[in-house]
């Protein structure tokens, strides 16, 4: 067994998160109730906290002056994780979208909400934009731009 710090551990929880979403999103006939359970745990900060406590534990400015400069290259590897967390997201959202009926519409416009705010307090927390998916852009575009747009 390897013993793993704090932050190796929340960037190896977010990688198997990342890789589980992949894992869905490629397969020949994906599984749309794992999906949708999936990215329902994922995206929905209430529901899980998970990614979102790691990235404010270890990367919000005041919490990461508190690491040794000796672990920056640690807390870079989380950034990216982060990143690929929100894209892995983005991704699952997008085959979703594609491959749910006409009865789910409203359900998948709750979960790309749940993705916003999400990537809301991800680009906070990093003091960076992350990256929206193009459906995402046109979604958030159409929803929620009419009061201010944010990026």
């Amino acid at each position: 067994s390897t013993e793993l710090n704090p932050i190796e551990v929340a960037i190896d929880e977010m990688s198997k998160k990342v890789s589980e979403l992949n894992q869905l999103c490629t397969m020949e006939e994906v599984d749309m109730i794992r999906l949708q359970l999936k990215l329902q745990g994922s995206v929905s900060v209430k529901v899980n906290a998970g990614p979102m406590a790691y990235a404010r534990a270890f990367l919000e400015e005041t919490n990461a002056k508190r690491y040794p400069d000796n672990q920056v290259k640690t807390l870079v590897l989380c950034v990216s994780a982060c990143r690929q967390f929100a894209e892995a997201c983005g991704h699952a959202l997008d085959v979703n979208e594609r491959l749910i009926k006409e009865d789910q519409f409203e359900y998948q416009g709750e979960m790309k909400s749940h993705y916003k705010d999400m990537l809301n307090e991800l680009s906070a927390v990093m003091n960076e934009q992350v990256r929206l998916s193009l459906l995402m852009i046109s979604f958030i575009h159409k929803s929620s731009c009419r009061a201010k747009c944010w990026w």
